[in-house]
């Protein structure tokens, strides 16, 4: 069975288009579960906070550690803050103005064949992946300095919570 080379190549582009979006989709995905753990970090900080803080400050005396305690908590703010700030460069899809004007209605009449928009649009998505990955590389590790925060904020309550009791 023989393959001519406009088959070959327009099933190789479409492969390519495939693997871009599921690249593209993958990389969607993680961020919205990292924006979603951004906020159940947040919701356990503040019922951290709180539950301990209001035990510390019924006692009239916050101390050193829970000055740490209240700090932890703020930048455990801004690292969430940071984490959910709406971004406009992100890129997870070719807008459908763009689309149509690039492919469907040219200014020149031209028809471009189907497999070359499926190239077109792999390299388009793999440009749009590499944008994204400059981005999304810094958000684990930021919501690892929130968690580490929140680790630190208990300790700190428990030890002002120990202090003066």
């Amino acid at each position: 069975m023989s393959t001519s080379s406009y088959e070959a190549s327009g099933a190789g582009y479409a492969l390519a288009y495939r693997e871009a979006r599921r690249g593209l989709e993958d990389q969607e995905r993680s961020v919205v579960e990292l924006r979603a753990r951004a906020g159940t970090l947040f919701a356990a900080a503040a019922i951290t906070t709180s539950f301990f803080g209001a035990q510390t400050l019924a006692r009239h005396d916050i101390g050193v550690a829970g000055w740490v305690a209240i700090a932890c908590f703020v930048l455990l703010g801004i690292a969430v803050l940071v984490m959910l700030w709406p971004r406009q460069d992100w890129a997870f899809s070719l807008g459908p103005a763009e689309f149509i004007a690039t492919y469907l209605e040219r200014a020149d009449g031209e028809a471009v064949e189907p497999h070359l928009i499926e190239r077109d649009l792999a390299l388009h998505m793999g440009r749009s992946i590499k944008l994204n990955s400059a981005q999304l590389n810094t958000l684990p590790g930021i919501f690892r300095f929130g968690a580490l925060l929140l680790l630190i904020e208990v300790l700190a309550w428990a030890v002002a919570l120990a202090a003066v009791g």
